[in-house]
């Protein structure tokens, strides 16, 4: 027995740091995916708030929980009613359910609303997440040598991500060890901080300048 405990302590660990990096490299993808969405908003003449908000509405699904609006998808009789049946039973009906969830609807409903928010006080009262608090996006551009022709735009979105599991530095990432928790004492919690890039040539200056065309 106490070899077994000792085995499924070790096998644990490995799921768990599995699961982790799985997680992570999902993340990062769809943080370049931010980063393209960025990108392209910024390369048609938008400002840096739009271009925040188009980076944030592209890094929902690895942006954590959402805070504004709460959650309210299932009512407790409904719950009571699911906990009622087997778990084959309920993985079959949530296999042939096709409708969308409350929660999606809610956010179709709010992304619009948020992409017209003035400022980041009043795009919090309509939609928020967990890490969007913890999320920098970094525009760089390049003008091109000649003066005349659109250079090279390069948006950088950088996100913190907890650790299940604390690990050293990786490739994608530098891990930081110190926060501040609700009471102002320094909490040992391990960020890694994963980012996307995207590269494009910045057309904004030509849609800008008339030149006869």
């Amino acid at each position: 027995m106490i070899e077994s405990l000792l085995v499924i302590l070790l096998a644990s660990l490995v799921f768990f740091a599995v699961f982790q990096y799985a997680h992570l490299f999902a993340c990062k993808a769809i943080l370049s995916h931010a980063a393209t969405r960025a990108a392209r908003a910024r390369t048609v003449g938008f400002n840096e708030w739009m271009v925040r908000k188009s980076a944030l509405v592209a890094a929902i699904p690895a942006s954590g929980r959402r805070l504004s609006p709460s959650y309210s998808d299932m009512s407790g009789a409904y719950i009571a009613a699911i906990a009622r049946r087997d778990p084959g039973t309920v993985f079959n009906i949530a296999l042939r359910a096709t409708h969308r969830s409350q929660s999606y609807a809610l956010e179709v409903g709010r992304i619009p609303e948020f992409m017209e928010s003035i400022n980041d006080p009043s795009s919090q009262t309509i939609l928020d997440y967990e890490y969007w608090d913890r999320t920098e996006v970094d525009i760089h551009e390049r003008p091109a040598f000649d003066g005349t022709s659109p250079g090279t735009l390069t948006v950088r979105v950088r996100q913190r991500h907890p650790l299940l599991i604390g690990l050293d530095s990786l490739e994608e990432g530098e891990l930081r060890s110190v926060n501040e928790n609700a009471e102002g004492s320094n909490a040992a919690e391990e960020d890694l901080a994963i980012a996307g890039e995207y590269s494009i040539e910045s057309h904004y200056p030509l849609y800008l300048e008339d030149a006869q065309w």
